[in-house]
């Protein structure tokens, strides 16, 4: 580690920004710490946003820890409300709308940003997309008792809100381009059973399809109109096409950025002074999302930023879909294998499905219901051929 007490800024305040704040204080009890971040830097938990219902949580009520909270605990100083502009690499400055910080290192932690997709209509712009807490604070305020949901996008986010939604006394209609729910995650024959189940509860499906403009109705509430010619009437329309890495402050800064913000085994861009975690990052075998990878990144960056060199070991990166109604337990198979999704097991209890590269090796799976409970055996025996493909 190097002896002098660098002076280091992280820009976001998600769980990627906390999470690497948290591990460089415990190594640098003296390094001066500085969190720029739009919002209020209040700490919560982003996947409780899709289960918050259930859970009785409003906006106000998820916050784990208030921004001042934060920024007392871990000695660093909270530059709240204010936008990252540019990065003035030569002269390490990054310029805020709050006035320049110099740096001795950057860390990125901006996150991804919703996709929009392109909607005709005079309601497009009325489509909440919840990646935050205020916007989920903007999404309970338009929700009435017993609304009616229009959800754009059946994946992990848009299956998890018809989950809470319709256990919770909502009428959630999910749309999406697929098949299936979770096509991109699971087998079709899952798929199927998850909307077999959550269509037993109440939630319309329209699979195979898209909106292509939104309305608003003279009486109140929104009608969409699917490409099929098909309208949907409803009072609040959530998006949840799918995120897109926050790249824009990186590329114009002159970094390398791909899908994501492309840094090295160690969390470093191609500029030595700054590094990327989280969801803005593409690592070299590519992006990782969740909470699994965000937290190992920021165990190997914090060292890595202070003077050592550390690789990023990413552990088996299983995911519990939080679908009551319908339990599930995956591990995503990579992005660019090959091969197919095989039964392994079906019982009254649940499936047992495991992704089988083309050389035979399996590389992810799929339980369900009783059958999760299945995850850490098969994490131990996942761990190590997994952790060469994906470190």
């Amino acid at each position: 580690m190097t002896s002098a007490a660098p002076h280091i800024v992280v820009v976001g305040s998600g769980l990627a920004g906390y999470g690497v704040l948290r591990e460089l204080r415990k190594l640098a009890p003296d390094a001066s710490l500085t969190l720029v971040t739009h919002d209020d830097g209040h700490f919560y938990s982003k996947p409780a946003l899709s289960t918050a219902l259930a859970k009785g949580k409003v906006a106000d009520t998820l916050i784990t820890t208030p921004g001042e909270k934060m920024a007392a605990q871990l000695k660093l100083d909270l530059r709240a409300g204010r936008e990252a502009e540019s990065i003035d690499t030569a002269g390490k400055v990054l310029l805020t709308t709050g006035g320049p910080i110099f740096y001795d290192k950057l860390i990125l932690a901006l996150g991804a940003d919703p996709v929009r997709p392109p909607i005709n209509g005079d309601a497009a712009h009325l489509a909440i997309a919840v990646n935050s807490l205020d916007h989920y604070r903007e999404f309970r305020e338009k929700l009435p008792d017993g609304a009616r949901v229009l959800i754009m996008g059946a994946g992990l986010v848009g299956t998890e809100f018809a989950n809470d939604l319709v256990t919770n006394g909502y009428r959630p209609v999910v749309v999406d381009m697929l098949g299936h729910p979770l096509a991109q995650l699971i087998p079709v024959q899952v798929g199927e059973k998850v909307r077999e189940t959550l269509a037993g509860h109440g939630v319309e499906w329209h699979l195979g399809r898209k909106v292509v403009s939104l309305d608003k109705l003279p009486e109140g509430g929104l009608r969409g109109t699917l490409d099929d010619g098909t309208t949907i009437f409803t009072d609040v329309v959530l998006s949840a096409v799918g995120l897109r890495p926050n790249t824009d402050l990186a590329r114009e800064a002159g970094l390398e950025v791909g899908r994501g913000i492309k840094v090295d085994r160690t969390g470093r861009t191609s500029d030595p002074s700054i590094y990327a975690i989280g969801d803005c990052a593409e690592y070299p075998n590519g992006l990782a999302a969740y909470v699994t990878p965000i937290m190992a990144a920021a165990r190997a960056i914090a060292p890595s930023v202070l003077g050592t060199p550390t690789d990023i070991r990413f552990p088996t990166l299983s995911v519990q879909v939080k679908t009551t109604t319908y339990p599930i337990v995956l591990l995503p198979k990579p992005p660019l294998a090959e091969g197919q999704w095989k039964l392994a097991d079906e019982e009254e209890s649940g499936l047992k499905y495991l992704f089988i590269d083309n050389e035979g090796v399996t590389r992810g799976y799929v339980l369900t219901r009783d059958r999760c409970q299945e995850r850490t055996e098969l994490d131990r025996m996942l761990l190590e051929p997994l952790r060469e493909t994906v470190a």
